[in-house]
């Protein structure tokens, strides 16, 4: 019988859980950029009594996990201290998050492991799920200033101001991002919320590129986060697209880092899209550093 016990995280477990997200990173790839304010600005964004578990072994916490809900599909993902390796800590907990999703209504389950844990890849298969997507971190050392961004004929880049552009920028960003890989679409408040309303929210970092009054495209970073400079997303409209858009609001993205004193920008992405994003960031640069492998698996429905 496993000496683990599960349970909800309270704020107080927080040095420990980023631990085990720290040990882990390290342990598969060397180093980690990952640390405690990573963590906290995550739980700022989750319900972590209801949507966050973890595993206790005696006093200490040995795993980690979320679920997200999208509809019928649900995310998790579970994080393993290397020191309790080998001892099921994995199983019961990705067994247990599974549980949780498919009592509250998941019909497919994915799940991220890092890309470099092949004993995690294995537990996955062996629970019966599939790899379905590559997803990879990216990042770049800025070692002198960038060169400032060449926009395309007809379109500018402007400053963003949350009352006057929030709603259509909104609107833009669900719109080019529908075309991407098991896309789930964002209320306005949601993701006002998660983005403007985040203690991390810089209007300056953020930048709308317009094509007369409409928005063609757009950019949304923040500071201090995963080590550096973080680009949340950059989308360019479909009618805007393949020229050069996406180059350029990068390389804005590093002048407005720079300016603001980050070193280091790092980005997600997913490595299979057919946008061309992985090659456009790879051309500006950019380094894959970690890599996740997205599993899924089918749920029977109920009879």
């Amino acid at each position: 019988m496993s000496s683990f016990r599960l349970r909800a995280p309270v704020a107080a477990d927080a040095p420990a859980v980023a631990e085990v997200v720290i040990a882990l990173e390290t342990a598969l790839y060397g180093e980690t950029t990952y640390t405690l304010s990573d963590l906290e600005d995550e739980w700022s964004h989750v319900d972590v009594a209801q949507n966050a578990r973890v595993l206790v072994d005696g006093d200490g916490i040995v795993a980690y996990g979320t679920v997200w809900e999208r509809g019928e599909l649900w995310r998790l993902e579970g994080l393993v201290h290397p020191d309790a390796h080998g001892r099921g800590a994995g199983t019961q907990l990705v067994v247990a998050l599974e549980q949780e999703a498919r009592g509250r209504g998941a019909r497919r389950i994915q799940s991220s492991v890092f890309e470099a844990d092949v004993a995690g890849r294995r537990l996955l298969e062996s629970l019966g799920y599939r790899p379905v997507r590559i997803f990879r971190e990216l990042r770049i050392a800025l070692d002198e200033a960038p060169a400032a961004p060449t926009w395309p004929d007809g379109l500018r880049a402007e400053p963003f101001d949350a009352d006057r552009d929030a709603r259509e920028f909104h609107a833009a960003h669900q719109e080019a991002f529908a075309d991407h890989w098991e896309h789930t679409p964002r209320e306005f408040e949601s993701w006002h919320a998660f983005h403007i309303g985040s203690e991390k929210f810089d209007p300056s970092l953020w930048c709308v590129v317009r094509a007369g009054d409409e928005i063609a495209a757009g950019a949304i970073s923040v500071a201090g986060l995963y080590g550096g400079g973080w680009v949340h997303a950059l989308f360019t409209r479909r009618p805007w697209r393949g020229r050069g858009v996406a180059g350029a609001l990068l390389q804005d993205a590093f002048v407005r880092f720079w300016e603001r004193g980050e070193r280091s920008v790092g980005l997600g992405v997913d490595a299979e899209s057919d946008t061309g994003a992985f090659r456009v960031y790879e051309r500006a640069g950019m380094k894959p550093v970690i890599g996740w492998v997205m599993y899924e698996k089918e749920l029977a429905r109920a009879p």
